[in-house]
């Protein structure tokens, strides 16, 4: 884990995954118009009060948007591909469609990204 931990510092700092906000040992990194510190404080405590976030891990996840539009969040969970099963994307797909009270007005998407960040799979809207 402690790779993947260096991994994802020297990722931070290339401009491309954003911004990290730490919480305990997990980073949500958020980026894009309409995208803020704030928002990425509301997922790190919505992750850490369903127990996504646990106190005997470390996890990782990006909050962005896509396009030009402040309209538009999309989750990207870091994940090995290699256990992606579909149990597990339904579990994400509930989590993200659960934070629509965080988000009102917005429309929420998610997407399984590997370490590096390139996609899995597009889980879509929820």
């Amino acid at each position: 884990m402690g790779f993947l931990r260096s991994l994802m510092s020297v990722i931070s700092t290339d401009g491309k995954t954003g911004t990290p906000f730490k919480l305990d040992k997990h980073t949500v990194y958020w980026k894009g118009k309409g995208v803020t510190e704030l928002d990425a404080a509301h997922v790190a405590g919505y992750f850490k009060g369903c127990g996504y976030f646990k106190d005997d891990n470390s996890i990782d996840v990006q909050i962005l948007s896509p396009t030009s539009s402040a309209e538009e969040l999309r989750v990207n969970f870091i994940v090995n591909p290699q256990y992606v099963t579909s149990e597990i994307e339904d579990h994400f797909k509930s989590m993200v469609s659960s934070m629509h009270e965080l988000f009102p007005g917005r429309k929420l998407s998610s997407t399984l990204v590997d370490p590096h960040f390139k996609e899995v799979k597009n889980l879509g809207y929820m």
